[in-house]
């Protein structure tokens, strides 16, 4: 299989089956006691809803949206409500500049007497281009985080549509071990009646044995790999590890029409969320550097309060309240703003990079990910062909046997050739159904991929 950068999902199917949590998904059909029956759509459903990475995701989402509230909050009416009361013992009014009133002199000393005040006060922001900009950046922070979540729901999904991929393939590896096995039987059955009819050596025996044990190794390996294949899958898709399950669909062995490139391409620009992630995180970046551009600009907030005050809190304490407006005009903060431009406008160009360069790997990803398939549906015609014509030479050479005109060193061979055509076979189609997953995730429509054969090559790959 030729590598791709579209081939990562292989290793990344991998690295999201550490972030499962085995939770049972709610819609499982039971087939028998403790098994339950698990198709592609199944597994992808509960893959997305138990996947620790869809769950961080979704978590995320919230909390960008608590961000554009903060940030939006700077621009709503800020209201506070207090209410005081204080005993001053003494206090010296020649600290605040009194020590005569009228050519009077008087003791400044004063005191003791009480202090009540209960108000309200209102900030309302009249002009603050920084806080729009900000505001409109944190709205734009909640859309990259709904679509990370998009994004890891598609990962998680390549992930589980490969699991699946791989238990299927280990099962059919155990159906082909097992015939081969019974084949391999069968040919020691008839090797030990060809030496009691004194037709065969004991060599011959032994050569049967041999194989049949051989065959009898390789069987249990398949069926060790298989019960492996189901525990991953298993935990990828947050059932008990303890259960049994059964795969409702097979192998899809029937290459269909491919799409154009131009096609592919367009479909691509069209669904995959990588592309619409960085344009948004492009977009967020120039709307944080225009708030931090405005933090040079002069600001003006609307103040008022409104009260009570007095000595105590009684009929003698009497309404209070004030109006007004204030500017504020950044003069200097010691190269504060302008390092925070800077760093604004570093992310900005690290952002354009960012999506000059996932264009251009969607772009690569689509054309190998067809490519790959391309040679792989050649590679399942192949292996057919091959199987074919191995199933034809044993026969063959069963034939010739059965008939005294030969040894089973020519049943031996072909049985071998067969047995491993067939395994080549269930490679082949393990390949070429991966390389539909990867095509599909070049296309960002990993979460429709289906496994069967009813709909067309164009239509799912």
């Amino acid at each position: 299989m030729k590598p791709s950068g579209i081939f990562f999902v292989f290793a990344l199917g991998l690295t999201l089956v550490s972030g499962v949590l085995a939770e049972t998904p709610e819609r499982n059909p039971v087939l028998s006691t403790g098994t339950l029956s698990l198709g592609l759509a199944q597994a992808i459903d509960g893959a997305i809803k138990n996947n620790l990475s869809t769950q961080l995701a979704a978590a995320q989402t919230d909390e960008a949206r608590g961000e554009a509230l903060e940030a939006a909050s700077k621009l709503l009416p800020q209201i506070l409500g207090s209410v005081q009361q204080s005993r001053v013992f003494k206090q010296n009014l020649a600290a605040e500049g009194f020590t005569s009133l009228g050519g009077l002199t008087f003791n400044p000393l004063i005191g003791p007497y009480d202090i009540f005040d209960a108000r309200f006060q209102l900030v309302q922001k009249i002009f603050d281009m920084s806080s729009v900009w900000l505001y409109q950046a944190g709205r734009s922070g909640v859309r990259i985080a709904q679509l990370q979540e998009e994004l890891a729901r598609e990962q998680v999904s390549a992930a589980a549509a490969l699991a699946y991929l791989e238990a299927l393939q280990s099962q059919e590896s155990v159906a082909a071990t097992e015939a081969n096995l019974k084949l391999a039987q069968d040919l020691l059955t008839l090797a030990r009646d060809e030496h009691r009819a004194g037709t065969s050596t004991g060599v011959d025996v032994a050569r049967a044995e041999t194989r049949a044990a051989a065959e009898n190794v390789l069987f249990i390996r398949a069926r060790v790999a298989s019960r492996e294949a189901a525990l991953r899958l298993k935990r990828v898709v947050g059932l008990p590890l303890a259960g049994d399950i059964a795969l409702t669909e097979p192998f899809r062995s029937s290459p269909g029409p491919l799409p154009s490139q131009e096609e592919s391409l367009a479909r691509a620009n069209g669904h995959r969320v990588e592309l619409r992630l960085v344009e948004e995180r492009l977009r967020f970046d120039r709307l944080a550097l225009h708030g931090a551009r405005a933090q040079e600009w002069p600001s003006l907030s609307g103040l008022a309060d409104y009260g009570y005050s007095g000595n105590l809190p009684n009929s003698e304490a009497a309404r209070t309240g004030s109006i007004g407006a204030r500017l504020d005009l950044p003069i200097f903060y010691g190269g504060q703003l302008h390092g925070q431009i800077e760093t604004a406008q570093g992310r900005e160009r690290e952002s354009e990079a960012r999506a000059r360069d996932t264009r251009l790997q969607v772009e690569e990803d689509v054309r190998l990910a067809l490519e790959t398939l391309s040679t792989e549906a050649e590679e399942v015609e192949a292996a057919d062909e091959a199987v074919r014509l191995a199933g034809r030479e044993l026969q063959m050479a069963r034939d010739r046997y059965a008939a005294g005109a030969g040894d089973n060193i020519q049943v031996t061979s072909a049985q071998a050739a067969a047995a491993q055509s067939q395994q080549d076979q269930v490679e082949a189609l393990a390949r070429y159904n991966a390389a539909r997953v990867n095509f599909a995730m070049s296309l960002g429509e990993t979460q429709k991929f289906q496994l069967s054969a009813g709909n067309t090559q164009k239509e799912n790959p």
